[in-house]
């Protein structure tokens, strides 16, 4: 038995909660959301705790506590690694978001560039299944072989002046991905012990999504450059 925190109580929310309760009887589980209407859908369970929060914010509270879940899975359309790890940054060094370079996923099928200069990639262009099973070696959908996994692509992309982390999604149930809290500590401490520019990233195999955060020392800290 594991147990499981489930960032987001809508549709996807309550599909990982259902397949991994079916898959794994007795796992104990915690859903947050910020609307009460979509955890009121929720039944009754003992094995079942739901909470009203910011799903960055509750987040950052339980790691910090050392409530660690076995696995954290997203559920909500953002980047919660990131979200995180930007809430934890020390307060005596200096963080800046920056956009993610143009470089990243140009050669990839999809690629769409978000509002704070992240970007969304995938593999396909078609829209995906929700129990996809995420086979090794070619698509579920379309029976057409991988190139490459994107985990990898972002963990090796080449780009001047900028360090590639990359936390990967791993499949729990058909179409449930997530990982560990220690992926996330692990993550800090890569940009805590290192300097310059990031690329942050969280993927499966064919999805991904990427922010770009930069360091700044000396003279750049003190006037934000």
């Amino acid at each position: 038995m594991a147990s499981y925190l489930i960032l987001g109580a809508g549709r996807f929310g309550r599909l990982a909660w259902q397949r991994l309760g079916e898959r794994e009887p007795g796992s104990d589980f915690c859903l947050v959301d910020h609307d009460s209407q979509k955890l009121g859908l929720i039944p009754k369970n003992p094995a079942i705790q739901t909470v009203q929060a910011t799903a960055a914010v509750f987040l950052g509270d339980s790691l910090e506590a050392e409530r660690w879940p076995d696995w954290i899975i997203p559920a909500i359309p953002r980047h919660v690694a990131f979200d995180w790890l930007w809430r934890q940054r020390p307060d005596d060094e200096s963080w800046r978001k920056i956009p993610v370079p143009l470089a990243v996923g140009q050669d990839l099928p999809y690629v769409h560039r978000g509002a704070e200069g992240e970007v969304y990639l995938s593999l396909s262009m078609v829209k995906c299944p929700d129990d996809c099973p995420e086979p090794a070696e070619k698509c579920y959908l379309t029976g057409d072989q991988r190139a490459c996994n994107l985990y990898e692509y972002l963990e090796n992309i080449a780009l001047q002046d900028y360090t590639s982390l990359v936390i990967r999604s791993r499949q729990l149930a058909p179409g449930v991905g997530g990982y560990r809290p220690a992926d996330l500590w692990q993550l800090r401490h890569q940009v805590i012990s290192l300097g310059g520019k990031f690329l942050i990233s969280t993927a499966c195999r064919c999805h991904g999504v990427s922010h770009g955060l930069e360091k700044l020392t000396g003279t750049e800290a003190v006037v934000g450059i």
